[in-house]
């Protein structure tokens, strides 16, 4: 169904403009500086896909340092786990700076344990629906890579216990996707966009969010009809004692009434802020990611 949420009347009119500012910036440079640099008016078409491609990059990495924590740090390359699982590249990857060292190949590509990995996501132009399709599927199983964790030791969680990504969504590695606009109807998207998941992927590894610049935000809605960013919910603790079911929130896409204020941008930063600085930081235990061999010790 339709519905409209109203507009928040007390707001930072400081942080508001810088806001806006930074977005105006951001969405002016990826829908237009960038084909002008990159786009061949005569063959009408791109010229070098893939530097055009980098530039987009850096600007979604410039975008998110304006509302991620400073502690943490973005580039592109690939999650790789102690259990010989590597993903396929990722174009925008969160990590924890201070808990992640500098793992590269000779061609400078970029490795993260996926203990310390905070968000991954996907930058895009004008995606058609099975485009779309292939690039939540490919986020999908580049998040489940964080269940392979053998032994995980908590540097920084929101909550006490163990670590449990099945039941709390924190524990998850969240996953987001930039495009510029929605190349097919998106009417019925929030209708659509299950059957969008091969069958084998969980609910729990599905997008936390999918931002199309030109047309909205793609989100979740919670049983209290509130806008919010988890494709699943952990089942409550019952006064008996007992687990309730899990929660799968209803799809919803957020449309902006007026795409001058940005709002549905507004939402995607405030979401992103919450997803990377609640999420739970791991220890990166390298005595299982080694293949040590066999030794001599020599003791007194």
């Amino acid at each position: 169904g339709v519905r409209r949420e109203e507009e928040n009347e007390l707001a930072s009119t400081i942080f508001n403009a810088l806001l806006e500012e930074k977005i105006e910036g951001f969405v002016s440079a990826y829908e237009k500086t960038s084909r002008q640099v990159f786009y061949d008016e005569l063959k009408g078409r791109i010229r070098h896909s893939g530097e055009f491609g980098s530039y987009r990059e850096i600007l979604v990495r410039e975008f998110l340092n304006f509302f991620t924590p400073s502690r943490l740090n973005i580039h592109n390359g690939f999650l790789m786990t102690s259990t010989d699982s590597v993903s396929t590249q990722c174009d925008t990857v969160i990590f924890d700076a201070k808990s992640t060292p500098l793992i590269e190949n000779g061609d400078k590509q970029r490795f993260f344990p996926v203990e310390t990995a905070c968000a991954i996501g996907e930058v895009k132009s004008i995606l058609s629906k099975s485009q779309l399709k292939e690039a939540l599927n490919k986020l999908a199983r580049n998040k489940a890579l964080r269940e392979q964790i053998q032994s995980p030791t908590i540097i920084r969680r929101e909550r006490n216990g163990q670590f449990d990504p099945e039941n709390y969504a924190y524990d998850q590695l969240p996953s987001f996707l930039i495009c510029q606009k929605l190349d097919f109807d998106f009417s019925s998207l929030a209708k659509e966009v299950d059957s969008f998941y091969e069958p084998d992927i969980e609910v729990r590894h599905r997008h936390n969010l999918v931002l199309s610049l030109e047309d909205g935000l793609l989100a979740y809605a919670d049983s209290n009809n509130k806008t919010m960013m988890f494709p699943e919910i952990a089942g409550r603790i019952l006064p008996d004692g007992n687990l309730s079911q899990k929660e799968q929130p209803k799809n919803r896409f957020v449309i902006p009434t007026d795409k001058t204020t940005y709002c549905h941008i507004k939402l995607f930063c405030s979401y992103m802020f919450l997803l990377t600085s609640s999420v739970t930081i791991l220890y990166p235990e390298f005595t299982n990611y080694m293949s040590i061999g066999s030794t001599t010790l020599l003791d007194e």
